[in-house]
């Protein structure tokens, strides 16, 4: 997991004090190392977050094939599970390995079956790599869109890059904001990530997940999907129980597979059902390796993954600890119970909002706090529980739904509706902290199995998520697998609103671009909110409200940040 830059000039040599500043602004997706390339017109730049051969054979960026081994030249952001059996196949063909790393697994993929080589790779990816010998630059994001990747398509030049804060250290970019991406986002700011291309900074285009960029100086970027889920979908055995069985066995690989690493690796544990079944699996997989056939890890096992991370939140509705110290006691992890200090937190908040980037209705600053945490801990990897409820019926509300409904609904959800945005601020919040989040839910092959299901094995009983559930008996507490209650990980924003933020309110609605918004009538708003947040009048029945009240501030504090501070912000940090 790294933070990959790239510039192509239509002609005019790289600035190579410029490539650096690009890449170092993204100093804090990867705190390992800083590589950098210069290749005439072309430039790529790399942060290194070292998890997989930390030696300094596994650089960026990593040239490979050719005559003189520098033909293709890639920067890499991003894990492919099953590299080791790629490497293995590729070896079969007369490929010869240096490094003990996927980086270069993928790039003689690439070598070997060209684009087709996507198709073969299990993971979460996002690269870019130079064809030296053809001038030509390609860009790949992985299926559904774990790692993020963002383009600049200007009149003299193109630029790549893993996060939109890295543009603004580029000479000629004028940092504005895109008032009809910002509109289409405060509409629908849950959705709008998996819906449109084009970010709120001007100009700054998303490569959607599952697509392909291919690239040439002075010519049009040619774009191509390469993904779509329903093109894969598979015939699934007619009986619940052998779908059960089919499922347990592909989680449980989707599971040893993210267990490969040379640093420590840990888990957000909830006591939900998503993460209480990887906690429960990750133990299932290494001290019960007889009953995975043997196959453990293949000899590449996290040294130290045995770290649980639980979020406190004392007497509050929020607070799962009794769920999650079951798991706790089942699988002998060690617990890092961490107590959420709203107080603490609210200090933070503009912080998070740097490093998610983009409007999104709820505050995600607990979600970057327990990430600093970790890393705190000296934890590096996080297998967490992203995707379970958009791809397994995971949320409430689809008990209610028509059954003929479900499937339609889920894909959906999972493919363009609520995980895209959920999938940007979890690798935004881990990332701010050097933290690299894997996600054995968002296993292709349990995408694919999923979606090839009909809705009875997703919700049934008055149960969500069915197929987990079931095949996660004899693995997962039962007390958890029978759970039927579902909280988020929110924070505690009308206690906010009504103490602690009040300071925060009053900047952002006195600000400019509050009282001047095209979006709203900010002086008639603005004094609203301020009455009621003087008079502590918020309750719990002003929930939404209070949630379109914060996507708002949101959208103001990112242009602060990102639009009247912009010149601060070339460097990475927060202005």
């Amino acid at each position: 997991m790294c933070g990959i830059v790239g510039i192509l000039n239509r002609s005019a040599p790289i600035d190579q004090p410029e490539l650096l500043r690009f890449t170092d602004t993204l100093t804090h997706r990867g705190p390992d190392g800083r590589g950098a390339l210069v290749d005439a017109n072309l430039g790529l730049g790399h942060r290194r977050l070292a998890i997989l051969d930390l030696s300094a054979d596994g650089r960026n960026p990593m040239a490979y094939g050719g005559a003189d081994g520098q033909r293709y030249w890639i920067t890499y952001n991003g894990e492919v599970y099953n590299f080791l059996e790629l490497r293995a196949e590729l070896e079969g063909l007369g490929h010869v390995f240096r490094t003990g790393t996927d980086t270069e697994v993928v790039v003689a993929a690439y070598v070997q079956w060209g684009e087709d080589c996507l198709l073969r790779f299990n993971g979460m990816w996002a690269f870019a790599i130079w064809d030296h010998q053809e001038r030509t630059l390609f860009l790949a994001r992985d299926r559904f869109g774990i790692k993020p990747l963002y383009y600049w398509n200007g009149s003299t030049r193109f630029a790549f890059a893993s996060e939109m804060k890295a543009f603004l250290a580029l000479d000629g970019f004028e940092a504005r904001l895109d008032e009809e991406a910002a509109r289409q986002s405060l509409a629908n700011a849950q959705a709008y990530e998996g819906t449109r291309t084009a970010a709120i900074l001007r100009g700054i285009e998303r490569l959607p997940g599952g697509c392909s960029l291919r690239v040439r100086a002075g010519e049009n970027p040619v774009l191509r999907r390469w993904w779509n889920t329903r093109d894969h979908l598979i015939a699934v055995p007619t009986r619940y129980e052998e779908q059960v069985e089919m499922f347990r066995d592909l989680f449980l690989d989707a599971v040893r597979l993210r267990l490969r690493s040379d640093v420590a690796v840990g888990t957000c544990l909830s006591g939900g059902v998503d993460s209480s079944a990887i906690a429960s699996a990750m133990a299932h997989i290494v001290d019960k390796p007889s009953e995975m056939g043997g196959r453990s890890g293949m000899g590449r096992n996290a040294p130290d993954w045995r770290h649980a991370f639980i979020a406190c939140f004392p007497g509050t509705v929020l607070d799962e600890r009794v769920y999650a110290d079951a798991v706790v006691a089942h699988t002998g992890a060690i617990p890092h119970h961490w107590t959420f200090d709203a107080d603490a937190a609210l200090g933070n908040i503009v912080d998070s909002v740097w490093a998610t980037e983009d409007i999104y209705p709820g505050l995600t600053v607990p979600i970057w706090s327990i990430y600093r945490e970790m890393r705190r801990q000296g934890v590096t990897v996080s297998l967490d529980g992203h995707g379970g409820d958009e791809l397994l019926g995971g949320y409430t509300w689809y008990l209610d739904w028509p059954m003929n409904r479900v499937n339609d609904g889920l894909y959906h959800d999972f493919h363009t509706g609520l995980l895209p945005s959920i999938l940007r601020n979890f690798d935004r919040c881990s990332m701010a902290h050097g933290i690299e989040v894997r996600m054995p839910l968002m296993d292709w092959r349990l995408v694919r199995m999923a979606c090839s299901l009909g809705p009875e094995a997703k919700i049934g009983g008055g149960y969500t998520k069915r197929i987990l559930r079931d095949s996660m008996a004899g693995i997962m507490p039962e007390a958890i697998r029978q759970r039927r209650s579902k909280l988020g990980f929110n924070s505690p924003m009308i206690e906010w609103l009504n103490g602690g933020m009040a300071n925060l309110v009053r900047e952002v609605v006195s600000h400019p671009f509050w009282r001047e918004s095209p979006f709203w009538d900010g002086p008639r708003l603005g004094d609203a909110i301020l009455r009621k947040t003087a008079a502590r009048a918020w309750s719990v029945d002003d929930w939404a409200t209070a949630l379109s009240v914060w996507t708002m501030m949101n959208l103001v504090i990112w242009q602060i940040l990102f639009v009247e501070r912009a010149g601060q912000g070339r460097n990475g940090a927060r202005p």
